[in-house]
């Protein structure tokens, strides 16, 4: 199901231009855009991850740390979505945004900040809405089919 984002060579390893640093980095603004450090969200989060770039307990693990310092140390979204202009393909936007969802509703309540969050990245990577609903409506079936 997931497509590679910035699979191995594709991928820049400098801090500021690492896809999987940006995709993590805003997969962990959606878990902790609420003020609040929720255990499902953080799962979900660190299960996206690991499936989608193939890493190990280990690199997941450092990754969402990294992500969440990292998110804190941000000034705008604009740090993250800049670089998912230049590099994302429109399908890559697509999975990223299904991705926030995801994350957004795996603690079954989507927070008006959540949604406020999705729909602004999604705006700012010129994701059509139409992707946009179809992301959320995804993500939706998703979450019922993991229950």
């Amino acid at each position: 199901m997931f497509e590679q984002i910035g699979n191995s060579a594709d991928v820049e390893m400098r801090p500021n231009k690492d896809v999987r640093m940006i995709s993590a980095a805003l997969l962990a603004e959606v878990a902790t855009v609420d003020q609040r450090l929720d255990e499902r969200e953080i799962a979900k989060l660190s299960d996206l991850l690991q499936q989608h770039y193939k890493l190990d307990t280990d690199a997941t693990t450092a990754l969402v740390e990294s992500a969440l310092a990292r998110r804190e140390q941000a000034t705008s979204l604009y740090e993250f979505t800049q670089t998912v202009n230049d590099q994302f393909s429109e399908q890559d936007k697509y999975l990223l945004v299904l991705q926030m969802w995801q994350v957004a509703f795996s603690d079954d309540v989507i927070e008006a900040f959540e949604e406020h969050l999705i729909r602004r990245v999604a705006e700012l990577i010129y994701l059509p809405h139409g992707l946009f609903t179809r992301a959320r409506a995804e993500a939706r079936e998703l979450r019922k089919a993991e229950k």
